[in-house]
């Protein structure tokens, strides 16, 4: 049985590796740390051809410590060839380093590994973007919220306005999670937020990506310079996009093992009442991502505060929704949080979803001005999604509805919209959809002194189904009549081999095989015209096992 030994134990004079010695192998350029995870320091590189004795492993078996030049430095053990392994220590890992808050790195990847064509696998690697910038830390003061202990910053935008300054360019760390069909990438500098989720078989990204940082007018009243800059953001401790949607997160990337990468990102500990951590997970083969805020409340005192998470999204390659964008969303009211249209009722008022005085809503393309709404009386999930017909592309968020009980939509508007100059140069656009602990910005949630709270999330790009009728952390379903039957189209978030089952008053009605992935949907016409009353759709792998199941009570055939 290995025995732990210390990490700081003097190390052995140099020897160089024999035959029976344990030792690892360098394949490919890789960096060397102080402690095994991707948040200790990197101390040094190794070149392909390399080898290196084995002094030990770490307890999860995924880091060798090894000994360069009289120093005992940690690799990641996926990434290197090991030789004569069996019996090594498994050694303590040092204390792990406090993390520092993020600052601009040089151009390119700073010494660290070049980024990946990940296949069968998933990593997480930092490199860093450059981005047009209005200078506006120059029009911004430093004020405290004092029920929250919370400082931000608050906007001069009528200066801002007189002084009509033009961006430059400014470089920000990036922050990269990547397997064979996803490449979410994370913004620390810029409130932590997730800035791109790419669906690499298609190029496209899920999010709204704005090409410039550009301060809005919008954001809590007190503050106002919100950043429309897309991806998704984390709003707390108040409504209207929070405080830290622009200041830097502390951020922990991690490679758990070949299957599993994370990057955790925080709120600065400078004494406000509140912590927020967003986990942002990636699983190798898997065209998903999990998002697991934790909310802690750290003060002395109970608190009420609010919690929403904001996703700025444009599916498909146009980065700008058409008007052919739907939201699906379960229920059958909605309530007002704000809109320019007179053909709606007032904020806090219901009205009927998706058709509300013979229009569909549901669809961008019938809105006249801007529209925000919640969910009646709270979020239903199990998921919500919105999806690009003319794009043939979509998002879809699956959550648990009774801890985050707020779910809401946000749009500019389509025939009168609220004009794009507002927060971007190029004219493009974006819907959103928000999450949140209470069910409206009206609503707040309750921390005890010492409380905390977490949750976890799926959210993932759906491509080439031609919509979204049900969906959960399996698959996304689109059921249509047409000629002939029902068009089946499923959106799997992992590959998967098997047999898509049709029954009708228990009796099995169509039955064909499936084999889909992220990168290739599955579509099919079930001949089912003649079939009565409502559709049992279930999706099985090969041993028979349900992985998927929906009962469709629409119509049948068009």
């Amino acid at each position: 049985e290995p025995t732990p030994v210390s990490s700081l134990a003097p190390s052995p004079a140099p020897s160089a590796p024999t035959a029976t010695t344990p030792q690892v192998r360098i394949i490919q350029p890789m960096n060397l740390r102080s402690g095994p995870g991707t948040h200790y320091p990197i101390v040094a590189t190794a070149q392909p051809g390399e080898t290196f004795p084995i002094m030990g492993v770490n307890a999860k078996g995924d880091w060798w410590q090894i000994e360069r030049a009289g120093e005992l430095l940690w690799v990641y053990a996926p990434f290197v060839e090991a030789e004569n392994a069996t019996g090594v220590p498994v050694v303590e890992a040092p204390p792990t380093p406090t993390p520092a808050p993020p600052t601009p790195t040089p151009a390119g990847n700073g010494g660290l590994a070049p980024a990946p064509a990940p296949v069968g696998t998933v990593v997480v690697y930092e490199t860093t973007v450059r981005l047009p910038t209005y200078p506006f830390a120059r029009y911004q003061s430093d004020a405290r919220n004092e029920v929250y202990n919370w400082p931000y910053k608050r906007f001069d935008r009528e200066r801002f306005l007189q002084e009509k300054p033009q961006p430059t360019e400014q470089e920000y760390r990036l922050l990269v999670l990547e397997n064979a069909y996803l490449k979410v990438t994370i913004l620390p500098e810029l409130g932590g937020r997730i800035w791109q989720a790419i669906h690499k078989p298609s190029g496209a990204n899920m999010f709204y990506q704005n090409p410039v940082v550009k301060p809005s007018p919008w954001g809590p009243a007190e503050q106002l310079g919100w950043l429309a800059l897309g991806g998704m953001e984390w709003n707390l401790p108040v409504v209207e996009h929070g405080y830290d949607w622009g200041v830097p997160w502390g951020r922990i990337p991690l490679q758990h093992s070949k299957e599993l990468a994370s990057v955790t990102v925080f709120t600065p500990q400078d004494g406000r009442f509140l912590n927020a951590s967003i986990t942002v997970s990636l699983y190798a083969g898997a065209g998903s991502f999990i998002v697991e805020p934790t909310i802690t409340n750290v003060s002395d005192r109970p608190l009420d505060f609010a919690y929403w998470h904001t996703a700025m999204l444009a599916p498909g390659p146009g980065n700008k929704p058409s008007g052919a964008t739907q939201f699906i969303l379960p229920g059958s009211q909605m309530t007002v949080h704000s809109t320019g249209d007179p053909r709606l009722p007032g904020p806090g008022e219901p009205f009927s979803w998706p058709v509300h005085q013979g229009v569909d809503f549901s669809l961008l393309g019938n809105w006249d001005q801007w529209l925000g709404f919640f969910e009646r009386p709270a979020a239903h999930g199990p998921f919500v999604a919105v999806y690009d017909h003319d794009a043939d592309a979509g998002v879809v968020r699956v959550y648990p509805a009774d801890v985050a009980r707020g779910s809401k939509v946000f749009g500019l508007g389509w025939r009168n919209a609220i004009g794009s100059d507002n927060f971007t140069d190029d004219g493009s656009a974006y819907v959103e959809l928000h999450g949140g602990l209470a069910p409206t910005f009206d609503d707040l949630y309750h921390l005890p002194p010492g409380g905390a709270v977490t949750w976890r999330e799926v959210w993932y790009p759906v491509q080439a189904i031609g919509g979204v009728t049900y969906a959960d952390e399996v698959a996304a379903l689109h059921v249509q009549p047409a000629e002939g039957g029902l068009r089946i189209g499923l959106y799997p978030t992992r590959p998967m081999n098997g047999t898509l089952i049709l029954a009708a008053d228990v009796q099995e009605v169509d039955r064909v095989p499936v084999k889909a992935s992220p990168a290739q949907p599955f579509n099919h016409l079930a001949p089912i015209a003649e079939v009565q009353g409502p559709v049992d759709i279930r999706l099985t792998d090969r041993a028979g096992r349900t992985l998927f199941s929906y009962i469709y009570s629409g119509p049948l055939s068009r």
